[in-house]
């Protein structure tokens, strides 16, 4: 077990938690999760319960994509061991895992048992290999020299700006106006799927900012995965979560040939000249980055595509919860690129044989995530109602 896993057991032995009788069990979970303290997640980002980013986590932990055993992803990463304990009580206080102190109630093993397939479903023997280990971890809280726990961090105060980010598109079949996909690259790459990890990249982005300028922000995606909701369903979550800024992501796709960067706001909206301003943020923003990424496009006097209007079911006012009274959610569609050109593919393509040109399109999907966030950060200060 490395020194670094004994100096955790050292400051869990004094941590103060609400049931300590959990000590053994969650650090026999921890044994498992990383290794004996040997995981990468462990060494480099004091995570050894592989936790992975989720926007509840603000304020306890900032987010790092990171290459794990199941593959690229987002995960917490904690600036102390105290925070990573704090940590890691916080993220079992998400909703999927409502219910676990009644559970443990009735002992470790039957908390382990309960939260153990919400943790890890896919693993059938994960909940017997951590009640396995609870004999090594009850030993090692035992023999340990008590360390002095350091203050936790504090979270963000103040009422968090919601932000709902639309990955467009998803799943197999047609939902409530929304098409399972739309654009697909030369090779055969798909738009649903390239919305997708530009939403994640720019969740973690704009919460990463967000958590160094002291703002507090709640980033709400509308699919988390490859699935698919109709265009009110998507609106409705902005509603909802009553959001301040709603941001789809799309990519186009044409004849092969005509390329560059648009963004579209309702055309009839009650609060269209703030959709207008927060397009046009967004617009720039991510024309700034693709300038960057490919600079033969500084040149093209056609490739600022502009911001235009028209009716577009996943802005509609209704059901973003805008009124004339109160049009609280200001909400815009980027249209980042034309993925059915081959040079643009190229720059953004999720699968290349080649590991020098995959990394580069990571970073240019990278660099227009970071763009997004900009923005969103940017609108998520303009004015309304």
């Amino acid at each position: 077990m490395s020194g670094l896993f004994d100096e955790l057991v050292a400051r869990y032995k004094v941590a103060t938690i609400a049931l300590p009788k959990l000590k053994a069990v969650t650090l026999a979970q921890w044994i498992l999760e990383s290794g004996r303290g040997t995981s990468g997640l462990a060494t480099k980002h004091l995570n050894f319960a592989g936790l992975k980013w989720r926007s509840e986590m603000l304020g306890f932990a900032t987010p790092v994509e990171f290459d794990a055993h199941d593959g690229l992803d987002f995960y917490c990463s904690f600036a102390s061991l105290d925070a990573f304990i704090v940590g890691y009580w916080k993220f079992l206080s998400r909703s999927p895992y409502d219910g676990w102190e009644q559970r443990a109630a009735d002992g470790p093993e039957a908390f382990i048992r309960f939260i153990g397939p919400i943790y890890n479903p896919a693993v059938g023997v994960y909940v017997a290999q951590i009640i396995a280990l609870m004999a090594e971890a009850t030993e090692r809280l035992a023999k340990a020299t008590a360390a002095p726990a350091l203050p936790p961090p504090l979270p963000v105060a103040g009422a968090p700006l919601r932000i709902v980010i639309d990955p467009g598109h998803g799943g197999t079949v047609t939902v409530g106006g929304s098409s399972p996909n739309n654009a697909t690259s030369p090779s055969g790459e798909k738009e649903k799927d390239w919305t997708l990890d530009i939403a994640k990249r720019t969740r973690t982005a704009l919460l990463t900012r967000a958590l160094h300028a002291g703002i507090n922000v709640e980033v709400i995606l509308t699919r988390e995965t490859d699935s698919n909701k109709g265009l009110a369903a998507r609106a409705n979550i902005a509603l909802s979560k009553q959001a301040r800024l709603f941001l789809s992501i799309h990519f186009n796709g044409f004849d092969h040939q005509v390329h560059g960067v648009e963004t579209w706001i309702h055309s009839i909206n009650v609060n269209k000249d703030e959709d207008a301003a927060f397009a046009q943020i967004v617009q720039e923003k991510v024309l700034t980055a693709l300038h960057a990424i490919d600079p033969g496009t500084v040149t093209d006097p056609k490739y600022d595509r502009k911001v235009k209007e028209k009716k577009l079911g996943v802005l509609n006012d209704i059901e973003l919860g805008n009124t004339i009274a109160a049009h609280r959610c200001r909400a815009c569609l980027v249209e980042i690129e034309s993925m059915d050109v081959p040079a643009v593919e190229q720059l953004f393509r999720l699968h290349a044989a080649d590991m020098a040109l995959s990394q580069q399109a990571a970073g240019n999907r990278q660099k227009v995530a970071d763009a997004l966030a900009d923005a969103l950060l940017a609108g998520g200060g303009q004015g309304g109602q």
